[in-house]
């Protein structure tokens, strides 16, 4: 029986444990004591999504006639604003492209004006999208155990889970974990992107989800992904829809667990912004500089409005841990 639609609701709230900043510091150490043992055999980059497969220039445009609850933020009036794209594999590693992976899709949208969800002011608003809608993990704690674990292939993980759950569970709980990294993706140009955690929409909350307008997929991108998606834009714009989807109630639509899918019929998304990468040769030298400039660039989910404060344990975890990672990166490539 599916849920019935309901209202949005304002009376979401966080839970933030005592223990949270001192968990949240050993969280970030894990993370680049990780990223420098890989800086070390690979040379200097993220954390995670190393591996860039585009950087492109963007177009956002916020549509009229946007419902009540989303006029907050970036979302209030209608306009166009610039915006950075860049499309990445999940891994720690760069590695081949054919090896499943997560996919992230980032959207940084760029001159805007207000107040900063880390305080002072901010000029950009960060979207850091994947392709799954969920996260695989419900709190900081297991993602730092995970992490070091998947990077060494899915024997190493089976072997993880099978060690904290058990032999009949333990396969069951990797097999969860890497069911969506397993599936075909049908490329950049046609999948779907998702926040998994949601954010601040003025009083409100909402999950972010990036749709494909693109209705052809092509064989080839089955095959290389990263080349076809730079021959699409090379031919032509590229063209999604960013919409919301917000929180009703705590059973429905948990704003502390991201490894729960929202309801869709309780909670309907609703389209507010169209997204345009207009056609570019992301090969040609003024492409290639502009990439450059892209890869020495962060993007991250607290580069955000206030009205847009990202919402959860995971990411307040991702505050302190990406602030870190950017220092490292500054560090390296000094």
């Amino acid at each position: 029986m599916s849920d019935e639609q309901l209202q949005p609701s304002t009376q979401w709230a966080e839970v933030v444990a005592p223990d949270e900043k001192t968990r949240h510091e050993e969280f970030a150490a894990t993370i680049v004591g990780i990223q420098e043992r890989v800086n070390a055999k690979h040379g200097p980059g993220r954390a995670f999504h190393r591996k860039s497969v585009l950087d492109a220039r963007a177009v956002v445009q916020i549509l009229p006639d946007v419902p009540e609850q989303a006029r907050y933020g970036l979302f209030a009036q209608p306009g166009t604003y610039d915006g950075v794209v860049r499309m990445s594999n999940g891994s720690l590693v760069p590695q081949n492209d054919a090896i499943p992976d997560i996919r992230g899709f980032a959207l940084s949208v760029r001159g805007i004006e207000g107040p900063g969800a880390l305080g002072g002011s901010t000029d950009r608003q960060d979207f850091l999208l994947i392709n799954r809608t969920t996260f695989g993990f419900r709190t900081s704690e297991e993602f730092a155990e995970i992490v070091p674990v998947t990077a060494q292939g899915q024997t190493a993980l089976i072997k993880y889970f099978v060690s904290k759950y058990g032999p009949w569970r333990g396969p069951l709980e990797a097999a969860k974990l890497t069911k969506d990294v397993l599936k075909p993706f049908s490329g950049f140009a046609t999948a779907t992107f998702h926040s998994a955690a949601p954010i601040q929409v003025g009083p409100y909350a909402a999950k972010v989800r990036l749709d494909s307008l693109q209705d052809v997929k092509h064989l080839a991108a089955q095959l290389d992904f990263s080349h076809e998606v730079r021959e699409r834009l090379k031919d032509g714009d590229l063209e999604y829809e960013l919409s919301l989807q917000f929180y009703v109630n705590d059973e429905l639509t948990p704003i502390e667990d991201g490894t729960v899918e929202w309801s869709a019929d309780a909670s309907p998304f609703i389209t507010v912004a169209r997204v345009t990468l207009p056609q570019q040769d992301v090969e040609s030298a003024a492409g290639k500089d502009f990439a450059e400039t892209v890869e020495h660039d962060a993007f991250d989910p607290w580069a955000a409005l206030a009205e847009h404060r990202p919402l959860g344990e995971i990411m307040r975890a991702r505050k302190v841990a990406y602030y870190a990672s950017q220092q490292a990166r500054k560090a390296d490539e000094s």
